[in-house]
């Protein structure tokens, strides 16, 4: 029987262990997200403005982020110390230093044009995004405010077809919730259609079409604002900015800052950056008390209320006498 030498064996295994060296810092290298949140807002004028937040499992000093068309407008907000990008070809290329566990979010926000198509009378709007390997990951594209979606069966308008709709009043949403993505590219469609421009018509004409838009445009609104609007909020923030919203919810949609650092448990800091994420985003309002103290007002799907004209210190109610004149000294 032949026997095997350790210096033959070895040589055997080498190929092996040549190629897992190659690979492993490749695997190193490759970050990994807790959440990956893409938030596509498409303007009337057809352009996109996109916004896309990054949160980092794992120390990460380097990403390139592929996009499919020119980027303008690039703007770059991070919550650790350096995050320096630019866009290099198809890709916007990203130079980061300091992420913790604690300060590890990169937002990119961008605009894009000539990503949407005409095909068979409608608007197509098809995204293609390369994911790493995430754990938690939001979607959303809301339409122009004066868009439909294409189709009678709404879910037969986008893909995938296992997404959801939502309304804020203004805009139609379609939005795409997933757990656990491996790395790839994952596409999304959404078709809608336009309202057709008004020709040239004489102006009484021009009048009557413009008032019964209006008329229908009222009737709808008025339908919309009736809707829930819970699931649009709770949709599209994250879980420590959920546990802020239901806080001003349990206070009529209102609470002083030290308030949230008491019932929510977090740190000053934390709800100072929660606070400036949501204001960003429109979901609340900070009104200054003191030099010290803001309140928060929950804004997203309330009517903010009149302000009632505080009368003057010495006016008299209606249709009370005039004040005696005083006594000269």
């Amino acid at each position: 029987m032949k026997q095997s030498f350790p210096g033959e064996r070895v040589k055997q295994l080498l190929p092996l262990l040549v190629a897992f060296a190659l690979v492993l810092p490749a695997a190193a290298a490759q970050p990994v997200l807790e959440y990956y949140g893409i938030e596509d807002n498409v303007e009337d004028n057809l352009q996109v403005r996109h916004v896309i937040t990054l949160r980092f499992a794992e120390p990460v000093p380097q990403l390139d982020y592929q996009v499919n068309f020119p980027v303008a407008n690039l703007t770059v907000r991070a919550t650790f110390d350096q995050a320096d990008c630019a866009q290099q070809g198809s890709a916007i290329s990203c130079n980061l230093g300091g992420i913790t566990q604690e300060r590890n979010q990169l937002i990119l926000s961008y605009d894009t044009a000539g990503s949407i198509r005409e095909q068979a009378g409608k608007l197509v709007y098809a995204p293609s995004y390369s994911f790493l390997p995430t754990n938690k990951s939001f979607v959303i594209i809301r339409l122009p405010p004066t868009a439909t979606l294409s189709e009678d069966v709404a879910n037969r308008s986008f893909s995938p077809s296992s997404g959801g709709i939502l309304s804020d009043g203004k805009r139609i949403m379609v939005f795409w919730e997933m757990r656990d993505l491996p790395q790839g590219a994952q596409q999304f469609s959404v078709s809608f259609s336009l309202p057709p421009k008004l020709p040239d018509t004489p102006l009484l004409v021009t009048l009557a079409l413009l008032v019964v838009i209006v008329m229908v445009g009222v009737v709808v609104y008025g339908r919309r604002r009736r809707q829930e609007h819970e699931d649009a909020v709770s949709s599209v923030l994250n879980p420590d900015e959920t546990a802020l919203v239901e806080i001003l919810k349990r206070g009529e949609g209102r609470a002083l800052q030290k308030t949230l650092v008491k019932e929510s448990g977090f740190s000053k800091a934390k709800v100072s950056r929660l606070v400036k994420d949501l204001r960003e985003r429109g979901v609340v309002e900070v009104e200054p008390v003191s030099g010290r103290e803001n309140r928060i007002l929950l804004t997203l799907g309330k009517e903010k209320p009149k302000e009632q004209p505080t009368p003057p210190a010495n006016s008299a109610p209606a249709g009370s006498p005039p004040a005696p004149p005083s006594p000269a000294p």
